[in-house]
Order: structure tokens, then sequence, then C-alpha cells
């Protein structure tokens, strides 16, 4: 039970206090780290050091999540019910679900919706991802972050903690999650003139290699039931996916509908 409370407490302290390691559950070293710079409310030192382990780090959680806005009750290091609503509330889980929806509007209006194609603005937001990622053409380059649209970026993030609930670290490698294929390039469309999703950062791309532009399912791997769930937790924010709604390009989700 605290796995999963220490699991929730590391999305918090990763988003709000630099912590890098692994959503694991694990309260080690790096993430009591991380729990001592964010802080423990009013406790002192000496109470704090007293305390389990796990005990600090949710303390931690619930103090950033008080700076942040919410209310998770007293930070005392116990995870109850209300602490559990403000992470729900945080993490977006209490927002509408965007399925169907296009709440960044259409692809045809990206100028309007979005600004200058490759202004400041697009590569403003930043997403990090739950897990460990590397370049999908460069597996010894790790992404620990990367640059998207700033309209775009708490939604993706949401998105990214959806997906790492839903998939154990097994999975997402043998779903290729783990390959990035980039987000914001100044580019046009493959095969076009007009400029790509990508050219605002309203994109992201995963595993090319085994989800090429042409391909369609079967063959592509994002294409395979066992994808569901990913292409659900963006479907959920309002996102699309290109191979999804049009069966081609399945490596591909963006934020605006097409």
């Amino acid at each position: 039970m605290y796995s999963d409370r220490i699991k929730s407490a590391q999305r918090v302290l990763r988003a709000c206090a630099g912590y890098r390691g692994a959503i694991d559950g694990m309260a080690g070293r790096q993430t009591l780290a991380a729990a001592w710079r964010i802080g423990h409310g009013h406790a002192s030192a000496d109470e704090l050091l007293a305390w389990p382990v796990d005990r600090q780090v949710i303390a931690a959680a619930q103090a950033a999540l008080h700076n942040a806005g919410y209310e998770p009750g007293p930070v005392d290091g116990f995870w109850g019910p209300q602490t559990d609503s403000a992470f729900a509330a945080w993490r977006g889980d209490v927002l509408p679900d965007r399925r169907g929806e296009a709440p960044f509007g259409y692809q045809a209006d990206m100028h309007t919706r979005f600004g200058a194609a490759g202004g400041p603005d697009c590569t403003a937001g930043l997403v990090r991802p739950p897990w460990r990622m590397v370049l999908a053409w460069d597996a010894a380059q790790v992404v620990d972050g990367f640059a998207c649209h700033k309209a775009l970026a708490a939604s993706a993030q949401r998105a990214f903690d959806r997906i790492a609930a839903a998939y154990n670290p097994v999975q997402i490698r043998d779903l290729g999650l783990h390959l990035y294929g980039g987000c914001f390039n100044m580019r046009a469309m493959r095969g076009g003139s007009s400029l790509s999703t990508h050219a605002w950062g309203a994109a992201v791309d995963f595993d090319p290699a085994r989800n090429r532009l042409h391909w369609s399912a079967p063959e592509a791997r994002l294409s395979q039931p066992d994808a569901v769930p990913f292409w659900d937790a963006w479907e959920a924010e309002g996102w699309t996916s290109l191979g999804r709604a049009r069966g081609y390009d399945w490596m591909h989700v963006q934020a605006p509908a097409l």
C-alpha cells in the first residue's frame, strides 16, 4: 500500500522538487533528497529524523501540494483521503474527460491558437517523463525532459502520468514508449509543404522504427491491443492519435484535432 503512495509522492516531487529518479515506490536516497529540498511543513528536523523514511517522503509531498494551492490536510506524513483528493486534483484526475472534444482547436487554426510556428512559446513548456526515455535513434542519449508549447505542458504531463500508472516498466519498454521520437521540430509535414504540428511543439512521437508513417494495423506496434490504455490516456486529455483517427502514423500524437 505504501509503495503506491510513495509512487504518487515521487510524482509530486518530480514536478515540484527536481526529483529525477524512478517512479518505483521506493523511498531511496534520491527520493529523500528531493523530500528535504521541498520541506515538510512545520515539523522540526529532529521530529522528521525520528519518522520512518516513507513518512518523511509523504510529508514532503503534502507540503508541495499545499504550496501548489491544493489542500492535503495536515502535513503529517500520513496519506489519508484528504491527501488522496488533493493529489487527484493536482494530477488532473478531477478534470473532465476530453475524449472526442477539441480543447486545443484544430490543425487548420494552429497560427491562431498557438501563435507563430517556431516562436518562443513553442518550446517554453517542459514535460518530464515518469519513466526512463532515450532518443529513438541514439539509446545512449537519455531524455530527462523535453520542450513543448507552453499551453500544452500540463496536459501532456498528465497524459504521461496516466500512462505510467497503466503500465509497468517491462510493458513500457515492450511498447517502445521509452523511445522518444521528438516533439518540437521546425519542419514541414512528411511528403508535404505545410508545417507539421511539431513546428509548434504540439505533437510527440514514439518509437518511429516500429511505427513507420504508412504502416497500418496490426503492423505498427502502437496499433496493437495492449497500446489502448496509452492512447486512451492521450485522448482523455483531448489529444489526437493519427493512428486511431486515420489508420497511419501510429508513432504520432498531437494536441490539435484534425
